[in-house]
């Protein structure tokens, strides 16, 4: 499996409950070993919200996530691992995009706290329980 990890924080408050960088980082580690995959790289966004996108140009627009789109433009990537999808995004339009720019190459989310969420699957509680959160 060729792994790659993406880790965000955005608040001094996500870092004292819990939602540290490194926490996330040694919780996707650990995972990925568990599983038996090699992770490749973390991408890591410090300090932005997961609901940051430019509306009109629809590109969200985190640093460490545009370099995590253009790693697997180039490179071959079958899941993208991180602790929570909330990391990824915390708003609906951020959601879609993300959706979209990972099936156009066929990547789906591995959710360390979420362990039955598929990028791919239509299952009405999962897409309730992600909402929610």
């Amino acid at each position: 499996m060729n792994v790659i990890g993406y880790v965000r924080v955005s608040t001094q408050g996500q870092v004292k409950d819990g939602y540290s960088l490194s926490y996330q980082q040694d919780e996707i580690q650990s995972y990925c070993e568990q599983q038996g995959w090699h992770l490749d790289h973390v991408f890591t966004d410090e300090g932005i919200s997961g609901a940051k996108v430019d509306e009109e140009a629809l590109e969200v627009e985190r640093e460490g996530f545009q370099d995590m789109l253009t790693y697997v433009s180039s490179h071959k990537v079958d899941y993208v691992v991180v602790l929570n999808t909330s990391r990824l995004w915390r708003s609906d339009i951020v959601k879609v995009l993300v959706h979209r720019e990972l099936k156009k190459r066929n990547i789906d989310i591995r959710s360390i706290e979420q362990p039955t969420y598929s990028i791919f699957k239509k299952d009405p509680s999962d897409f309730l329980i992600n909402g929610l959160m």
